[in-house]
């Protein structure tokens, strides 16, 4: 199916999402020649840019995340943040020190495939704390039972000019995190590499170190599981941050809140992920052989 034959179903999907008339209208993430896998908040709304939806392989559109919940309104689909110099780049307006993450510029892929951000974080008084090059490209491969949604992301950060040294710290969830949608709560299933290291925080809310995480369940009748995965080279090993009540979500988590770290000047922190989605309940074998094809792809290579 062509990109053409979505895009004026991308309003309806939208609407359906829980998406505001007045925010600033996501833009279109399509494979090279193919179906719509996300939709891309290139302005910052309202205090960052994100992905704002993630869709499932199938005849139609299965939306898999929510945008600014009642209950956690600065829950953006799949979002970065964390905390910098006592400055919280989390959460928002509930907050006195909420951060901004504001666009410097934006290059969208001359496919509609991806795109290239600088983002300037600031912290409340207008003072650029650090700078951000987000990196964000989608594909499609198989068909059928066997097609696979893959959206690869890269941040690389940096001190922003006359800093020092930045202090990086946060919750024990900050990081690139998605929430899901509501059906997925308390039903949602959770895999992992390995559940060696594995600690409770509260409640269900679990820390997982390893090389990947997945999530599956029933979305509307689909079959779906999401699996993202740790670039190996990562400047920061991830904890996976994993919850399903009263509400289902992942993060990549930096382990902020146990091991703040510190960014000095000339420095800079590059962390890669890819997701993979597929329309089934996918087990381990599957994982396995997602993560080998997901590294396989050579993924953020610059011959690409």
């Amino acid at each position: 199916m062509k990109f053409s034959l979505f895009f004026p179903l991308v309003p309806a999907l939208m609407t359906a999402a829980g998406f505001a008339a007045e925010a600033p209208r996501p833009i279109p993430l399509h494979a090279a020649d193919g179906p719509m896998i996300a939709l891309w908040q290139k302005a910052t709304n309202p205090n960052k840019p994100y992905i704002a939806q993630l869709f499932a392989p199938g005849e139609q559109a299965v939306p898999l995340l929510v945008d600014s919940p009642p209950d956690h309104f600065h829950h953006h689909g799949l979002m970065f943040g964390i905390e910098v110099d006592g400055t919280n780049f989390w959460a928002e307006k509930d907050i006195s020190n909420a951060g901004r993450e504001e666009v410097a510029e934006s290059t969208a892929a001359p496919g509609g495939d991806g795109f290239t951000q600088r983002l300037r974080w600031l912290a409340t008084d207008g003072a650029c704390l650090l700078g951000e090059t987000r990196r964000v490209q989608v594909r499609a491969t198989g068909k059928g039972a066997e097609a696979v949604y893959w959206l690869d992301w890269e941040s690389i950060i940096t001190p922003a000019a006359g800093r020092d040294v930045l202090h990086l710290s946060g919750s024990h969830y900050f990081g690139l995190g998605m929430r899901f949608q509501p059906d997925w709560a308390k039903k949602a299933e959770f895999l992992f590499a390995s559940t060696t290291g594995q600690t409770t925080v509260r409640g269900d809310e679990k820390l997982t170190p390893g090389a990947w995480c997945a999530v599956r369940c029933e979305t509307g009748g689909h079959p779906v599981t999401v699996l993202m995965i740790e670039h190996p080279a990562n400047s920061r090993a991830v904890k996976w941050f994993t919850m399903a009540d009263p509400f289902c979500y992942l993060a990549a988590a930096l382990g902020l809140d146990s091991a703040p770290a510190q960014l000095k000047a000339g420095e800079s922190w590059t962390l890669r992920y890819g997701l993979a989605v597929v329309p089934r309940l996918a087990n381990a074998d599957d994982l396995t052989k997602l993560v080998a094809a997901w590294k396989s792809s050579a993924p953020f290579s610059t011959n690409k």
